[in-house]
């Protein structure tokens, strides 16, 4: 996690109104990002499918692929993982002007965190658990709590069950999805809006 974290939102997957508090906590946060309308979104979703607990960052990815109009880097045929981040960080620095990046991660925590959606403004710092040290990226950060952290994180991210990442990507996924679509919409200039009615 970042140093400076702002308007923090835990959530789990027990809530029941998960869906609803993340798209709404979200939206409030992308409305919160100056000249919104004028900078690209970029869905930064970070990991690998090599370990069942890091492959959370690319389904997302995969899923927002396929559901939203934004840019997506880190996807399960594409992933971005601690051997292309600083190189990913550098294309997607020469191709989008100023972006909104929403940087998407798994998370390992204490037991009883597991199941646990954070979502704050400001950055997040990938690859702690596993001892790797990536630059803190996003304007955004997700991050699901996979599994509880012991002294390796590899494997703890090894032993995690599918069914859990399964769950908190989709979760994940579609609030994502939903948020980028409603703002991709209301930034639409409403004279193109108007066409055909």
């Amino acid at each position: 996690m970042a140093k400076h974290v702002l308007n923090k939102l835990t959530v789990n997957l027990h809530d029941t109104n998960i869906h609803k508090q993340l798209y709404e906590h979200l939206m409030m946060l992308l409305k919160h990002q100056e000249g919104l309308h004028l900078r690209p979104l970029i869905a930064l979703c970070i990991g690998s499918d090599r370990y069942t607990g890091d492959a959370l960052g690319p389904l997302i990815g995969t899923h927002l692929e396929e559901h939203t109009e934004c840019y997506v880097y880190g996807t399960l045929e594409h992933p971005v993982h601690a051997g292309n981040f600083i190189e990913t960080l550098n294309i997607i620095n020469n191709r989008h002007h100023h972006p909104v990046i929403i940087a998407i991660d798994a998370c390992l925590g204490k037991s009883y965190e597991i199941g646990n959606v954070e979502v704050w403004q400001g950055g997040l710092a990938a690859g702690i658990a596993v001892g790797n040290r990536l630059p803190t990226v996003g304007d955004i950060s997700v991050i699901g709590v996979v599994n509880a952290q012991s002294q390796i994180g590899y494997l703890d991210l090894q032993s995690t069950p599918l069914s859990k990442v399964m769950k908190l990507s989709n979760a994940i996924g579609e609030a994502i999805a939903e948020a980028i679509n409603m703002i991709i919409v209301e930034n639409i200039p409403a004279c193109t809006q108007s066409v055909g009615k």
